[in-house]
């Protein structure tokens, strides 16, 4: 594990060992700002041939309810129309997150 992780954007790193200044602290998120000693020091430990950890998608949120209670019925329709079950990560992208109302 390295001293610094990438974020999805440039405008941060996170900086995962602890701070030299405050032990206690637990991860920074550093701004892209050449002002910014903690930026400085991130421009040197990579001047040092140090590569920081990529960045990683978190997993997506569980489904709620009202999603939970959708993707059944969307599966026991597709049970009674001779259809095979559509898998949670299909139905999510298919519904892209959007409420879902149950009244």
């Amino acid at each position: 594990m390295a001293d610094y992780r990438l974020t999805d954007t440039d405008k941060f790193v996170v900086r995962t060992k602890a701070d030299p200044h405050n032990p206690n602290a637990g991860e920074a998120w550093i701004p892209n700002d050449p002002l910014n000693m903690d930026w400085v020091e991130y421009q040197e430990w990579l001047a040092e041939g140090n590569v920081p950890d990529p960045y990683v998608e978190p997993p997506p949120p569980p489904p709620t309810e009202g999603e939970a209670v959708a993707f059944d019925h969307e599966n026991r329709i597709r049970s009674l129309e001779g259809e095979p079950p559509m898998p949670l990560p299909d139905f999510m992208k298919r519904v892209a997150r959007k409420p879902i109302k149950l009244f």
